[in-house]
């Protein structure tokens, strides 16, 4: 997934851990610097063993863990900001996950007393494409855990709660299942990369295997 922010800005997103992320800076002699939430001091980027330097200045961070929640900046050569990313990488394994058709419900709302009254909430990103076209199928949507005092605008959950050590079940992502019906249109044919893929047969003595499908992603 590609995050994009404008020039000088500062942008606020909740991810999900586990899953890739591209952070975009146009800037070819680009500098990242990573500040966690839990610690003041600045990292240099390139010292992390899962983040990949892209041409052209962006960074990529391979499976993401929720301890990479924090200010991820970009700077010029001569020092100079470019761009600034503050990311709550949310826990993928606490993911809360429900079917509509099943008649499931996704967490409600909830009021916390953290030096006041906060309401803990889910913000849900736009339905995704339906898996199927021209018969049944199914799509998604990812929701994020935030955080939103009165008069304030809300923060995805950790960014809210910095390093406060808050353990709370309602502070987790979700994501929603439905039905879905969409007619098939004949599409107009267009060049499309292909890709090859190796194949492998277990064996009867395998046991536990884990399977990678290449270029999947939960954002899609």
């Amino acid at each position: 997934m590609l995050i994009r922010c404008a020039y000088k800005s500062l942008c606020q997103r909740a991810l999900l851990s586990g899953n890739d992320v591209v952070l975009q800076c146009d800037h070819p002699k680009a500098l990242w610097y990573f500040s966690s939430i839990l610690e003041e001091e600045s990292l240099l980027l390139s010292s992390v063993s899962n983040v990949k330097k892209l041409p052209g200045g962006a960074v990529q961070l391979i499976n993401p863990q929720p301890s990479q929640t924090g200010l991820y900046s970009c700077e010029d050569n001569d020092g100079s900001l470019v761009v600034e990313y503050e990311i709550d990488f949310q826990d993928i394994t606490a993911l809360h996950i429900t079917h509509k058709g099943l008649g499931q419900e996704p967490l409600k709302n909830e009021t916390l007393n953290l030096d006041g009254k906060v309401v803990v909430f889910t913000h849900w990103e736009p339905w995704q494409d339906c898996s199927r076209c021209g018969e049944p199928g199914e799509h998604k949507r990812l929701g994020y855990c935030y955080i939103e005092e009165p008069q304030e605008k809300p923060m995805p959950c950790k960014l809210y709660l910095g390093n406060e050590k808050v353990q709370y079940s309602r502070m987790r992502p979700e994501l929603q299942v439905e039905a879905c019906l969409v007619p098939y249109n004949h599409p107009k044919e267009i060049h499309q990369p292909y890709f090859v893929f190796d194949i492998y047969q277990p064996g009867k003595l395998t046991n536990d295997m884990w399977l990678t499908c290449p270029l999947a992603s939960i954002y899609r």
